[in-house]
């Protein structure tokens, strides 16, 4: 009775502490006030001119004598192009947030309750992996319980700095029809944006597992999630040669001086809440005394999290992945996760995924693991960049680039380095991914730190 009340004892105050700890990880945030969520707070940085409609981002006007249909056609090819990028930015940022590693939810200390309800603790080789799963089970009716907080600031979209994204918008082939541009004189305006961001995030996710028999485990991942933007953009139109500024566009202001020039500022803008909570099961084929081990395991994630503040990723996902491990003997655990993941929500893709690594029971107390992570996308590339000709005055061909962003798959691989220090039931969890390639959405250094314990 006496052992059955401690059990229950060390449940609740560990249960007290990850719920301090979350709280923690995810202080309130200000109010956003009227301009809404975080992603039309975003929408605000590629927003210019004014007098045309919230679903309109360049609001361009026509100077005297430029014909109806020219501004329309440059308007509409503007907002177009403005609404590809966003989307892929979007998109991006969505990804980048829902797919911070989360803690392996089978991996650590166990223990059982014997039959007189006397928590007997279940030594294993090794504390096991942070980031990958294992082949081992946590057996039945054992219970795995743990916290962790993974900070992160956004520092590059394929290998781009966000304080410096570039993008060029050309217009539309206007009558008599025929590359290159320049033909009439209006075609060779074109819009010049440059972008200033800076985004931050923070998870922390609480997670449960549990053993329904000695092979198949049940866990569920609950993520809170803080982000953070704040930046400016400016859209310059680029009058092109032999052009009369006043016949042309702008962002309104007299014919005589019209407005070539415009800037929108976010100032910095916080939200924080409940990400998308994953649903897992784990089911082991092979004996845990077996060298070679297998197991597989099934990952429904469910679209909890607010889309309008980048904090889920506006679809379910499923994944379902393989897992393979080899005792290699010495307290060293070779293994590998591959899978692939269906991802719901607009513009995200799908992808194979894998992860490489061993885990090192370097002593009683101290685990360390070493992990190759990846991502491979599936699908069409996004955000093509291309390069259009506008031909001047001189007959002479100006290249313009569409973006400074290169033409990449977006594949993710990164290096983790983690360790495992139990503390009596506890195991202290510390992490580093460092980015290996310039795919995607980046920061260069994610920080994890974390606890775990098993009852």
């Amino acid at each position: 009775m006496t052992c059955s009340l401690r059990y229950t004892a060390s449940l609740r105050r560990l249960s007290a502490f990850l719920l301090l700890f979350l709280t923690i990880a995810s202080p309130p945030s200000p109010a956003l006030g009227q301009g809404g969520g975080l992603q039309d707070q975003f929408l605000r940085l590629f927003t210019f001119g004014t007098g045309c409609g919230a679903d309109v981002l360049f609001c361009l006007q026509s100077g005297s004598g430029t014909p109806d249909f020219a501004q329309e056609a440059f308007s509409t090819n503007a907002n177009a192009t403005a609404q590809e990028v966003t989307l892929f930015l979007q998109s991006a940022i969505a990804l980048g947030i829902a797919t911070v590693p989360a803690p392996s939810a089978g991996s650590g200390e166990t223990f059982r309750l014997s039959a007189l309800g006397v928590p007997v603790r279940a030594e294993e080789k090794s504390l096991g992996p942070v980031l990958a799963e294992r082949t081992l089970t946590l057996g039945r009716g054992n219970l795995l319980i743990g916290a962790n907080v993974t900070d992160l600031r956004f520092e590059k979209l394929r290998g781009i700095s966000l304080e410096d994204l570039q993008f060029n918008v050309v217009q539309r082939d206007l009558p008599p029809a025929g590359p290159p541009l320049g033909d009439p004189v209006i075609e060779r305006t074109y819009l010049s944006v440059t972008t200033r961001m800076a985004l931050d995030a923070r998870v922390g996710n609480f997670f449960l597992s549990y053993g329904i028999t000695d092979r198949l485990d049940i866990s569920a991942l609950v993520p809170v999630v803080q982000a953070s933007l704040s930046g400016y953009s400016e859209a310059e139109i680029v009058i092109g040669q032999g052009e009369d500024p006043a016949a042309g566009f702008s962002f309104g202001g007299p014919t005589e001086d019209p407005k070539l020039l415009d800037r929108s500022i976010v100032n910095p803008v916080r939200a924080t809440g409940l990400g998308d909570i994953s649903l897992r099961g784990k089911y082991r084929f092979s004996e845990p005394e077996d060298r070679f081990r297998l197991a597989a395991l099934g990952d429904l994630r469910i679209p909890t999290g607010r889309e309008e503040d980048f904090l889920g990723s506006q679809g379910t996902w499923f994944q379902a992945m393989g897992i393979v491990a080899v005792d290699a003997g010495a307290g060293l655990t070779p293994h590998l996760n591959a899978g692939a993941v269906i991802r719901g929500g607009e513009g995200q893709r799908n992808a194979l995924t894998l992860a490489l690594g061993a885990d090192h029971r370097t002593s009683s107390r101290l685990t360390l693991a070493a992990e190759l992570l990846g991502q491979i996308p599936l699908g069409q590339n996004p955000l093509v960049r291309k390069e259009i000709v506008i031909r001047d005055a001189q007959r002479n061909d100006n290249p313009v680039i569409t973006s400074n962003l290169p033409t990449l798959r977006d594949d993710l691989f990164d290096a983790a380095l983690g360790l495992k220090f139990r503390l009596g039931k506890l195991a202290i969890i510390g992490n580093a991914l460092i980015p290996l390639n310039d795919g995607g959405l980046r920061s260069d250094v994610l920080w994890t730190i974390g606890l775990q314990g098993g009852f």
